[in-house]
């Protein structure tokens, strides 16, 4: 058979290609809204369409990227490419414009264009998984299900099927949805993190000539995993909780995750920005759940953490940090490349440190400056993502170097 071309040769490509421009393109229509420089779709609440497109937009693509390399490796199995590989790009293009014109063919025909990405992707990684026996890497299976589950239940809502139903789980169902989502992209996030993190960190203390031990055990790594699939479950059952343990229990999980990180002695990589960036991600996700924590405690000793903050830290610092930590690596790393940061890297790294610190402040902060710091926060990460796209767009178009 014919080579594919390069674009469709392996799965970073074209979905890492896609996630830093959509990520730029998306949030830069957002933060120009807030600017009142354009209007947005009428037929979606901003809000939810701001938080649809982030996650299953922008942040399902770059997931994509990183388990179409990754799972051949797994598995030592041929990668999804050509036709097959455009054709899973290709819905997920689809499911953008289809949002984007919800006016004109109608929200259901939307969910139905839109849920072809998520449902494909399910499959292609479902497959190559199941047919290796890769039993250890299943779990990855269930959480892009139930991604796919989260974005039918936001369109449901969308398009109107929930008007007529009463229930604590159907009432703001799109909301329900979103949190499920990124509690779901908090968990690969955490996995991914997990593996890479003190692999890498211990190879580059190893060439430094360092003999600091990396703590990984795997009773913490486990119970991690674990505490944070219940924060998950229990925030998807808030409605019949009382919220004070979900609150508890974040707020553990998020000291579990912290101790382990801490393991990994990631002060020590400062010298390199293609590992500290990946602690730095890491630790928001360990403030994400502090914060968390605190918004649910927050019902019963004050409203001390907006929930936006909590949200963001999450979404802005644990998931968006994560995403730019990876796509660098994974791009260089699959190119035949070496694992040196291109120069203009570094001014994206910078952004996309103020970025989250900026939207999580932003909730606590009056009415002018919150308003400055939310604006600055999405030139920020605009930023962050267009140097990506113009820095890597020439590698992740071209064959490898080797």
């Amino acid at each position: 058979m014919p080579n594919p071309p390069i674009l469709f040769s392996v799965g970073f490509r074209p979905f890492f290609l896609a996630a830093s421009g959509y990520g730029a393109l998306a949030l830069g229509a957002w933060t120009g809204w807030l600017l009142d420089f354009w209007a947005l779709p009428e037929v979606y609440p901003t809000g939810a369409l701001h938080g649809h497109e982030m996650m299953f937009g922008f942040a399902l693509a770059a997931i994509a990227g990183f388990l179409l390399t990754s799972v051949p490796q797994w598995t030592a199995s041929a990668p999804l490419r050509g036709a097959p590989l455009a054709a899973l790009a290709g819905a997920w293009l689809i499911g953008r414009l289809a949002i984007l014109g919800a006016g004109v063919i109608g929200p259901v025909a939307a969910m139905v264009l839109d849920l072809l990405f998520p449902v494909g992707l399910c499959f292609a990684i479902g497959a190559q998984l199941v047919k290796a026996q890769n039993r250890r890497n299943y779990g990855f299976i269930v959480l892009l299900g139930l991604a796919a589950l989260a974005n039918f239940c936001w369109h449901m809502e969308m398009a109107g099927f929930t008007d007529d139903l009463e229930g604590a789980f159907v009432d703001e169902l799109s909301g329900t949805a979103l949190q499920l989502m990124l509690n779901l992209l908090l968990i690969i996030v955490a996995i991914m993190g997990g593996r890479v993190i003190p692999m890498f960190s211990a190879n580059w203390m190893r060439r430094q000539g360092e003999a600091l031990p990396i703590v990984h055990p795997e009773w913490l790594k486990r119970g991690c995993i674990i505490g944070l699939i219940l924060v998950a479950g229990a925030e998807f059952l808030s409605p019949i909780l009382d919220e004070r343990y979900i609150g508890i229990l974040a707020i553990l999980t998020g000291l579990a995750y912290l101790v382990r990180l801490r393991g990994w002695n990631g002060y020590r990589t400062y010298a390199h920005p293609l590992v500290w960036i990946l602690h730095l991600a890491y630790f928001w996700l360990c403030l994400a759940l502090f914060l968390k924590g605190g918004q649910y405690l927050g019902t019963y000793f004050g409203d001390f953490v907006p929930e936006a903050a909590a949200r963001h830290a999450a979404a802005v610092g644990a998931v968006g940090t994560m995403i730019m930590a990876i796509m660098p690596r994974v791009s260089l790393g699959h190119s035949g490349r070496d694992l040196i940061l291109p120069r203009p890297m570094l001014a994206a790294y910078a952004l996309i440190v103020l970025a989250p610190v900026l939207r999580v402040a932003s909730p606590f902060l009056d009415e002018g400056p919150s308003q400055a710091a939310l604006l600055a926060s999405g030139l920020c990460w605009t930023g962050a993502f267009a140097i990506f796209l113009f820095t890597f767009a020439p590698i992740l178009l071209t064959p490898r170097v080797d």
